[in-house]
């Protein structure tokens, strides 16, 4: 085994040539870690004329700059760990093929929202690069990184039977083996751990209306259904809270939110208040919105967009 550094505009790779034991075969590289500052990263398809075929564990450890990686095609295994702790990881781009993929590759990756299967002379599909990032960020459920199964009909069911699973278990599940392992990742109360609980749930409900890809008419109107359980005037207004403070800038969230009944003529006035000076956009699609579907009103009329 013989180590080394490639050096790239990107930042440097330390890697190994590897052989099989008895010496037969084609040998290959690991890349062993990754040093650098840069968002974006291409990692080598070949390193001294050999083919880059597997991550070792931990290569991006905590790399907190990083949005983008790119692996190559050559690539046949990610090793356990292999972007743990990357904060700021956004999209990953994995070739569509047959990976080995290692333990916990996305653990603590809070911002990572694509995870593209792409092949050379094919597009990716973006609502499957969502959900396969979703399977690790947000439904914690590691077997559906499946990077060849992913997209399928069979995928979408396993992918639709776990969140089933995850959005119908008790909001206070999991709080006591919290308290007692001294945890405090959803706040030390139960009421701020059961909010915290239904957030996650709006996330993933919002994530999958979004990303329809063989969604059954009937789970459609479950996730529907909780997100108008929690909106604004309800008894708890996780739904409001998380489309404001999480993606009060991006259209198609507060256009689904619309669309599917988050916004009525009894809490309007409470939605506009709350924003305040603050998410202009959303603001002026809301007040159109009402005014096409359910009518103007007198509070409109005094009402500025730039306030």
């Amino acid at each position: 085994m013989q180590n080394g550094i490639y050096e790239t505009q990107e930042g440097a790779f330390g890697y190994r040539i590897e052989r099989n034991k008895d010496g037969s075969g084609m040998p290959w590289i690991t890349i062993a870690d990754y040093r650098g500052m840069h968002t974006e990263v291409h990692v080598p398809e070949r390193i001294e004329g050999i083919a880059v075929k597997a991550l070792a564990k931990k290569t991006f450890l905590s790399r907190k700059n990083l949005k983008k990686v790119i692996l190559p095609e050559t690539l046949e295994e990610i090793g356990d760990w292999a972007f743990a702790y990357c904060a700021g990881l956004e999209s990953v781009w994995i070739p569509k093929k047959r990976i080995k993929l290692g333990s916990r590759i996305f653990m603590e990756c809070p911002k990572i929202k694509k995870v593209y299967a792409y092949e050379a002379l094919d597009g990716v599909s973006e609502q499957t690069a969502s959900l396969l990032a979703a399977s690790a960020a947000l439904l914690d459920a590691e077997y559906l990184l499946d990077i060849w199964e992913a997209g399928t009909e069979p995928w979408l069911e396993k992918w639709d039977a776990r969140m089933k699973a995850v959005m119908e278990a008790e909001d206070d599940e999991g709080y006591t083996k919290m308290i007692l392992c001294g945890e405090e990742d959803y706040g030390c109360s139960l009421e701020e751990f059961v909010k915290n609980k239904r957030k996650g749930k709006v996330r993933l409900a919002m994530l999958r209306l979004l990303n329809p890809i063989g969604l059954s008419s009937k789970n459609k109107e479950l996730w529907e259904a909780y997100l108008l359980a929690h909106t604004k005037g309800c008894a708890s207004e996780e739904t409001w809270e998380v489309l404001r403070k999480e993606h009060g800038y991006e259209e198609e969230y507060f256009k689904l939110f619309a669309e599917i009944g988050g916004m009525g003529k009894d809490n309007f006035d409470a939605l506009l208040l709350d924003m305040e000076g603050d998410y202009a956009e959303m603001k002026a699609f809301f007040i159109s919105y009402k005014e096409k579907h359910m009518g103007g009103g007198d509070f409109f009329d005094a009402l500025s967009l730039d306030d």
